[in-house]
Parts: C-alpha cells; sequence; structure tokens
C-alpha cells in the first residue's frame, strides 16, 4: 500500500469526482484510477461504487477514508516532528476559521509566518463551526479558530481565547451623528447589513435583541466579514459586527466604530485542534502562535 494511492482516495472522497480529483492530485485521470484499483485489490474489497461517474463509497470505502485521513495525518505530523527537532518546520499547516475570527486567523497566521518561515499556511475562512469540526475529526485541518460550545465533544482540545463585543459599523459621518454608543432601537430602525441566519454570530445578535422585544430586519445578508465592511463602505447601510473583525483599517476606508448597548451581545472565539497525543508540531505550531505578544 502506498500513500499516494490513499492521497487519491481520500482526493475522489473528498471531490466527489474522477477528473476533479485527478486535478487536484496533478495527476492524469487515468493514474489515478490505476492507483486506487491497485489499492482495492491490495485491500480485496471494492471501495467505489462506480457507474457512469462517481457514485460514492461503498460501506468499505467509508471505513477506509476514516483510516487513510488518520494515516495520511500521521505520516505530515512524523514529518513535522523531524523537522521541528531541527527547528525547521515546513510543513504545510491547515487552518479553518469563521468569518467572524478572521482577523484574528490573519495576526495568527503572521505570528506563524515570523516563528517558522518555511512553513507554509493554508487559510479557510467561510466555515462554521461545526464545519470546522468536522474537519478537524476528518483530519482536514489542523486547527480552527470556531465558536466554542458544549457539544464539541471530548475529542477536540479547545482553548477560549477572547469574548469579542459586537459594534455597529458605520461610515465616518453617520458616527459623528450617532455619537460613541447607539442603542438597540435605534439600530432597529436603520438600514441595516448582517450576517445571514444560518451563522452563529447572527443568531447572538437576533436573541440578544429578542430579549429586549427587537427584531432586526436587514435589508442586505451575507456570510462574509469583508463583504459587510465592503457593503457599509459603499453606502448599502450600517452593519453589526464582531469588534475584532474590523477594527484594522476601518478610520483609512472611511468608517467608524459605535458602541453598541442595550443589548450588549458579545461573541466568544476559541482555538480548537484534535486532543491526540503526542501531539502534531504542527499544533504545536498554531497553539505558540496564538498566545504570542
Amino acid at each position: 500500500m502506498l500513500l499516494t494511492q490513499l492521497e487519491y482516495f481520500v482526493a475522489v472522497a473528498r471531490e466527489q469526482h474522477f477528473a476533479r480529483a485527478a486535478a487536484a492530485c496533478f495527476v492524469s485521470p487515468s493514474a489515478l484510477s490505476e492507483a486506487i484499483h491497485k489499492l482495492e485489490a491490495e485491500l480485496d474489497v471494492p471501495l467505489i461504487r462506480r457507474g457512469r461517474s462517481f457514485e460514492g463509497l461503498t460501506p468499505e470505502g467509508e471505513t477506509t477514508l476514516v483510516w487513510a485521513q488518520r494515516i495520511l495525518s500521521e505520516h505530515r505530523s512524523l514529518h513535522a516532528a523531524l523537522q521541528s527537532a531541527h527547528a525547521d518546520l515546513s510543513a504545510n499547516v491547515r487552518i479553518g476559521a469563521i468569518p467572524s475570527a478572521v482577523g484574528q486567523a490573519a495576526r495568527l497566521v503572521a505570528r506563524i509566518g515570523d516563528s517558522h518561515p518555511h512553513a507554509r499556511v493554508q487559510l479557510v475562512t467561510g466555515l462554521t463551526s461545526e464545519q470546522i469540526a468536522d474537519r478537524l475529526r476528518h483530519f482536514e485541518l489542523d486547527a480552527g479558530l470556531l465558536h466554542p460550545s458544549g457539544e464539541m465533544g471530548a475529542d477536540l482540545e479547545v482553548h477560549p481565547l477572547y469574548a469579542d463585543p459586537f459594534v455597529l459599523l458605520v461610515p465616518a459621518g453617520d458616527a459623528d451623528v450617532l455619537g460613541d454608543s447607539v442603542s438597540g432601537e435605534a439600530v432597529m430602525r436603520m438600514r441595516l447589513c448582517l450576517f445571514e441566519p444560518g451563522m452563529r454570530a447572527r443568531q447572538l445578535v437576533d436573541d440578544a435583541f429578542a430579549r429586549r422585544g427587537l427584531v432586526l430586519t436587514p435589508q442586505v445578508e451575507t456570510d462574509s466579514v469583508e463583504a459587510l465592511i465592503m457593503l457599509v463602505s459603499g453606502g448599502a447601510g450600517a452593519a453589526v459586527v464582531p469588534r475584532s473583525a474590523v477594527l484594522d483599517g476601518t478610520s483609512a476606508a472611511g468608517l467608524r466604530l459605535v458602541e453598541l448597548v442595550d443589548p450588549e451581545v458579545t461573541l466568544e472565539v476559541a482555538l480548537a485542534h484534535l486532543s491526540e497525543r503526542p501531539r502534531s508540531p504542527i499544533v504545536d505550531a498554531v497553539t505558540a502562535a496564538i498566545t504570542a505578544r
């Protein structure tokens, strides 16, 4: 059994398409198909249901996928451990981030680069906390910035980082009129741009306003902090956002942050990774960077 065979099989399971998987692995479809056929022959079970196209994994394939992801992850960790013994971590560090933690993720990436100049970082944004947890469990991410909850599970190690207050993001001229703070009742009457309803950050805001008997009716909804900043900058309305997600560069963009009071809303953000031992040097690099000052 070759690691490349496992990599190709995992790619097919992820892409659910043979040609896309081959492109992702930088091989021809015929080479990828041959490698998976050899893997099936060695394991003596069918892994993929084939018709005229990919039709899903067999039950044996589902079991093999879990082990293949684990084996490939352990292989990466072995290389990272050998590199770190020489203080030269050059692994690919895969980090996921919820939209409201993109600013914190950017700072984390910069710190990793400062400490490990040969490391390559893949930052995946626009994920929900549940998607990050799922990708951690499937060894598709090394760490993630997410909203912690009691449903994370004992297989994940969670490090609380900060409680981020929500603020109102407005054009600088509007901030001069509003003053230093704004009430929920005033926000409710504004033209608003908010996160999409399925996102945890939006649910926190809606719940806090609902406890005051207030309902927000946004004109625009999006899944991106960057989109909210662009919408406010373009005159589409004001946005309720976590402070740290937009703190840097707002003045240069002609925007201002106004404190949100009554209700006050905060967002808990944590770093999560698999609670495996021995811990991967990749995870050690991320946890060291997140606490660096």
